[in-house]
C-alpha cells in the first residue's frame, strides 16, 4: 500500500471526492492510502508542495500556475471545482455591497484562491482594491467564520455549508459567486510518478461519479469528516452535485481556467511577457 500525503487548506466540502475515495475504498483498490495534511492557507499548501512536504495538493491552482510560468516544478494535473461554492457573507449591520466600502475582507491568501474570487466579485459591484477596502489574511473558511463572529472583519467569502450556517445565525448573505473560476485543483511537484498520480486521479474521478449518484450517503461521510450537522452537510452536497461545479472529467473548463489566469495577470503575479500559462502549468495527461 502506497502512502500519500495530501495537502489541503482545511476540511472543506470541495474535497468531498477525496473523502468518498477514502471511505468507499476507491483508493485502497488501487493500492493507495491518502492522509490529509491541513495547512490553513492556500499559499501554505502551495509552499508545502514546493518544498516536498506533501506528495500532492488539493488547493487553488494559481500558486502552481505562477510557479510553472516562472520555470518552477509545480503543475496542475486535474480540476476539482469550476464554479466556486462560495457566498459573500457580511456581519449583520452590513446589508449591501456598498456597505463594505472602507471595510476589511477576510481571505485565505493574499496571492491566490478566495482573494481573487472576492476581488472580482466586489469589482462587479463597484468596489475596487485597494481604494475601497482592505484584505485581511484570516486563513480558511473555518477561521474566517470565527473572524466574522468576532467582528474583526466586515465580510468574507464563505464555503458551503458555512454560508448556510452564517445566514441562519443572522449574518447577511450578499449572494453567491456566479462566475466560473478554477477554485480547487489537483497539483503536483515534478517529477511526479505517473504510477501513483494517475491511479490517485482515477480514484478521485470514480469517487466524484459515485458522489453524484449517492448524495445522501456522501453527506453522511462529509458530516462525519467535519462534525457539521447532517442537515447542513446534505445541503452542501446537493449544491456541490449541481452541474458545472465539479468538472465531470476532472478537466477544468476553459472559462474557469481563463478567469484564474486573468486574475493572476491583473494582480501582477504573471508578467505580461510570460509564456502561455496553460501550456506551462496544466498537464492533464496524468488523467490517463
Amino acid at each position: 500500500m502506497r502512502e500519500i500525503t495530501v495537502g489541503v487548506v482545511a476540511p472543506a466540502y470541495v474535497n468531498v471526492p477525496l473523502w468518498v475515495a477514502q471511505q468507499r475504498g476507491f483508493l485502497e483498490r488501487r493500492g493507495l492510502r491518502a492522509t490529509e495534511r491541513i495547512l490553513g492557507t492556500t499559499h501554505g499548501v502551495t509552499n508545502a508542495l514546493r518544498r516536498g512536504e506533501v506528495h500532492i495538493a488539493l488547493t487553488a491552482p494559481e500558486g502552481s500556475i505562477a510557479d510553472a510560468v516562472a520555470g518552477g516544478p509545480l503543475r496542475v494535473v486535474a480540476g476539482l471545482i469550476d464554479r466556486p461554492p462560495l457566498s459573500m457573507i457580511a456581519i449583520p449591520r452590513h446589508r449591501t455591497f456598498s456597505d463594505l466600502r472602507g471595510g476589511r475582507i477576510g481571505t485565505s491568501s493574499l496571492n491566490e484562491g478566495t482573494r481573487h474570487v472576492a476581488e472580482r466579485m466586489l469589482a462587479a459591484h463597484g468596489l475596487t482594491y485597494p481604494a475601497d477596502y482592505d484584505f485581511a489574511l484570516e486563513g480558511s473558511h473555518v477561521e474566517r467564520w470565527k473572524a466574522l463572529q468576532a467582528g474583526t472583519i466586515d465580510a468574507a467569502l464563505q464555503m458551503l455549508p458555512y454560508d448556510y450556517i452564517a445566514t441562519d445565525a443572522g449574518f447577511t448573505n450578499l449572494g453567491p459567486v456566479t462566475e466560473d473560476f478554477a477554485l480547487n485543483a489537483v497539483c503536483v511537484r515534478l517529477p511526479a510518478g505517473r504510477a501513483w498520480v494517475t491511479p490517485f486521479l482515477h480514484a478521485l474521478s470514480e469517487a466524484a461519479e459515485w458522489f453524484r449518484g449517492n448524495i445522501k450517503e456522501s453527506a453522511a461521510i462529509a458530516a462525519a469528516h467535519t462534525s457539521i450537522e447532517p442537515r447542513y452537510a446534505l445541503q452542501a452536497c446537493e449544491a456541490l452535485a449541481a452541474d458545472g461545479v465539479i468538472p465531470r472529467d476532472l478537466r477544468s473548463g476553459p472559462r474557469a481556467l481563463a478567469a484564474a489566469i486573468e486574475a493572476l495577470r491583473s494582480s501582477g503575479l504573471i508578467p505580461p511577457e510570460a509564456p502561455d500559462p496553460i501550456t506551462a502549468a496544466v498537464d492533464y495527461s496524468y488523467l490517463g
